[in-house]
């Protein structure tokens, strides 16, 4: 019986080391595999609200644009006050807002939210055609500064540098004499 419980206690000291070294090998690739999924779907998720900001900035330039084209080319046969179509074409725009609710972070979203705001009180004033108090430079500065607001917020939330932009376009201010030349 000793010689039973020496032979079966050498056969485990044979077994423990190499089915040590399959347990841990296997713990090691599973752990592994978990990291590396996780950093893999960061990285996705980080692209997809990267190009979904960049969208709603394409599209609101392309939506303010569009209302300065509705506002110059209203026909001077319809009297302020007398609301007119403006014919923009708001999917891209809804599409755009759509995915940022759908992949982007609160502070990027209700950053959208009032860009989209600002835009929906510009077209509300183009449909019905500006008064003469009010200046198309000023209001279509409302807009611009949400899209800043916007470009700011999405920066903070994506950039690794994430500093602040002096600037956000090379445009000369509405008063600087380029426009009156």
């Amino acid at each position: 019986m000793a010689r039973i419980d020496r032979d079966m206690s050498a056969w485990w000291s044979l077994l423990a080391a190499p089915a040590g070294a399959v347990a841990t090998t296997l713990i090691g690739v599973f752990a592994g595999s978990a990291v590396s999924r996780r950093a893999q779907d960061r990285h996705w998720v980080r692209e997809q609200v990267a190009a979904t900001c960049a969208r709603v900035l394409r599209e609101s330039s392309g939506v303010l644009v569009s209302l300065s084209e509705a506002e110059s080319g209203r026909p001077s046969s319809i009297p302020q006050g007398v609301v007119h179509g403006t014919g923009i074409d708001w999917r891209p725009w809804n599409e755009a807002l759509s995915m940022v609710n759908l992949v982007a972070d609160k502070a990027i979203a209700e950053a959208a939210h009032t860009l989209d705001e600002e835009i929906w009180r510009l077209h509300a004033k183009v449909r019905r055609g500006l008064t003469p108090e009010e200046n198309w430079f000023v209001l279509r500065a409302r807009v611009e500064s949400a899209q800043n607001n916007f470009i700011v917020t999405a920066r903070r939330r994506l950039s690794l540098a994430g500093d602040p932009l002096e600037r956000f376009s090379g445009r000369p201010a509405p008063d600087d004499p380029i426009w009156t030349s």
